[in-house]
């Protein structure tokens, strides 16, 4: 599994697109040249690294693909899967997005995409907004039909299947096999086909909870062992510790200790060793631990700096120990 930590921040528009191509382009000419090191199952990049020229809004997976598929940079991204396909059959790349709201009471529209070599196979619409973007005038409105879409999953090379996470939606998902209900209170809208529901309305709090029983009954179904997120940014190295305890260990935690990912933007200056945002096997008493929450940080197996147009990436390789996965999965090595 590879993951990408970049310096600097979000696509602020469609036409920072083009630089983040040419280091997606040279990441690929470094993999390339670490033949050791495939086949590699996934490629997760930051939240927010492209940006989308439409926002998806309350749409189907088809219709999402359909728009995904006129976007500049999906052509880029299918280009760089095509050239690792004989290395790693299958490769999966998984990037956050961002795009402008359809109307002023909607905040930036956020989602998780997934691709293979002939395009979009999964997307993951922002679901589990934050406090701060449910207050003001304009809220983060979820989509009803997300809480209840498979194509928030994605089968990996190895036959894994992975949970795709926008963000925060991570602690959406550590909240189902936790027990939590903190992510519950900061949904205030709800949209579906036909209007959008603001906390207050009649039968907002029916709806809410609907989503959030379908929500757990499909990840209960699929039963996920990877979970991957599509971090925004944190403004240096050090203060993504909360992240990985609360979210990352936390969810690894939940789901049976699934090998859990993430991939950030970094403003100041890039990670070193010791800030993976990676966990793995992390045991199940970890849940109740709250503040005395461990790290559990997955060490990367490689890690390599790749740079192009002023842009900095890091690029690190994570697996879980082997004997551990195999015991896990019902594997002989």
């Amino acid at each position: 599994m590879q993951r990408y930590a970049c310096k600097g921040n979000t696509a602020t528009s469609t036409r920072d697109n083009a630089a983040r191509t040419i280091i997606l382009e040279e990441a690929v000419r470094v993999l390339k040249q670490q033949r050791a090191l495939h086949p590699i199952d996934a490629l997760v990049l930051p939240g927010g690294f492209f940006r989308l020229s439409k926002s998806l809004g309350p749409t189907s997976f088809e219709q999402r693909r359909t728009l995904i598929s006129g976007e500049r940079f999906t052509a880029a991204i299918t280009a760089a899967l095509e050239k690792l396909q004989k290395l790693s059959p299958g490769i999966r790349l998984v990037t956050g997005v961002m795009a402008q709201p359809r109307d002023k009471t909607e905040r930036i529209e956020q989602a998780c995409l997934a691709f293979d070599y002939t395009g979009l196979v999964g997307a993951a619409r922002k679901m589990f907004p934050t406090w701060a973007e449910s207050r003001g005038r304009r809220f983060m409105t979820p989509f009803v039909d997300d809480y209840r879409s498979s194509a928030r999953f994605i089968e990996l090379p190895n036959g894994s299947l992975a949970g795709l996470h926008s963000c925060y939606d991570l602690f959406g998902t550590a909240d189902v096999g936790g027990g939590g209900s903190g992510r519950r209170t900061a949904i205030r809208a709800l949209r579906d086909q036909s209007c959008r529901l603001l906390l207050g309305d009649e039968g907002f709090g029916a709806s809410r909870d609907r989503c959030l029983v379908a929500w757990a009954d499909l990840v209960a179904s699929k039963a996920p062992d990877v979970l991957l997120a599509t971090i925004h940014a944190f403004e240096r190295p050090g203060l993504d510790g909360y992240w990985q305890r609360h979210g990352i260990a936390r969810a690894s935690a939940a789901h049976g200790g699934a090998l859990t990912i993430g991939a950030a933007h970094f403003l100041d200056s890039l990670p070193k060793e010791g800030s993976t945002l990676a966990a793995y096997g992390v045991p199940k008493r970890e849940l109740s631990a709250g503040v005395s929450r461990r790290a559990h940080s997955l060490a990367a197996l490689h890690s390599a700096t790749v740079t192009a147009q002023g842009m900095n990436a890091v690029l690190r390789v994570f697996e879980p120990p082997q004997h551990r996965w195999n015991a896990k999965n019902g594997r002989t090595a």
